[in-house]
């Protein structure tokens, strides 16, 4: 009898031990379980994240240039890096390029900060494949985005390098009197409705370059000779740059130029004339005219010359 009693006390003497010992652990375990999900909380309300875009593949044609996208939020004080899949080369990190390709280049605007896209120069059928938009989180976020790179011989424009063109409305070549206002537009379209890559190109709004003989227009002319304004259509993704010369003069002869990263450039010959040559010019040869700039058919620049 003594021995079953002995049993019994010894047995609830082990379970009074076991509720004891485990009656704490298994309350910390419950408490450390929920601040660890209100840490996972915190960190995905104040963390980086990739913007919700739908682009997942790029098609482009051979030699073009395209901009692969990765727009980051609350990038605070971590970097994005971009690397090639296929052989885990480190492309670009931040604003700097550690390829020794040099079509292969880094594109962060300061008006659109959480933009970090990838430019790649004539593209080479070599460099269909994988890329990853890297963020040096814990863990490392990546997004992914396939590129595929076609060669299409079937026409010189889908082949171009250019991912857009630029066209300075109205002749190649314009005549006006000295002291007149001149304005001249520049529509700058894509050259090709393939794979949207002028599309992630338009989104970037990169500026609209003025150049006179080969010079940035604001570096030759001061503020009072000359403004400059740009409309971006979101419809068609058309952009339209005027450059609006107030009173030129024999200054501003020259050629104008109206470009922009990976477009292809247009050109137009400005030439003023002193007023009595216009007057005979106008006189003799009668010609249309749209505002202040009259045009002129190229062989009065043969009269011109026998006038003076």
């Amino acid at each position: 009898m003594s021995e079953v009693l002995f049993s019994r006390f010894t047995l609830l003497r082990q379970v009074w031990i076991l509720i004891v010992v485990s009656s704490p652990i298994m309350s910390g375990y419950n408490g450390d379980l929920l601040d660890h999900k209100q840490n996972i909380n915190l960190d995905l309300n104040s963390g980086p994240t990739f913007d919700d875009i739908m682009t997942r593949e790029v098609h482009a044609t051979e030699g073009q240039t395209l901009l692969l996208p990765c727009t980051v939020k609350r990038l605070n004080n971590k970097v994005v890096s971009w690397m090639r899949s296929k052989d885990l080369h480190i492309l670009t990190s931040g604003r700097h390029t550690f390829s020794s390709d040099r079509r292969f280049e880094s594109v962060h605007t300061d008006s659109s900060g959480d933009f970090w896209g990838l430019r790649i120069r004539g593209v080479h059928l070599s460099d269909t494949g994988q890329y990853e938009c890297q963020v040096n989180t814990e863990p490392k976020m990546s997004l992914a985005i396939g590129l595929r790179v076609t060669g299409d011989h079937k026409s010189d424009l889908s082949n171009s390098k250019w991912v857009s063109q630029a066209l300075i409305k109205g002749p190649s070549r314009v005549y006006v009197q000295n002291g007149s206002l001149v304005t001249f537009t520049c529509e700058i379209s894509p050259l090709s409705q393939q794979s949207g890559v002028h599309g992630l190109f338009f989104a970037t709004k990169p500026s609209v370059r003025w150049l006179h003989d080969g010079k940035e227009v604001s570096f030759e002319f001061t503020k009072e000779n000359f403004t400059v304004e740009t409309e971006y259509q979101e419809r068609d993704q058309r952009i339209f740059s005027r450059i609006r010369l107030p009173a030129v003069s024999w200054k501003e002869s020259g050629q104008y130029t109206c470009m922009q990263p990976s477009v292809k450039p247009d050109n137009v010959m400005l030439i003023v004339v002193e007023g009595e040559h216009s007057e005979a010019m106008q006189r003799d040869f009668p010609a249309t005219s749209t505002g202040s700039i009259s045009t002129y058919i190229p062989y009065m620049v043969i009269i011109f010359s026998v006038l003076i």
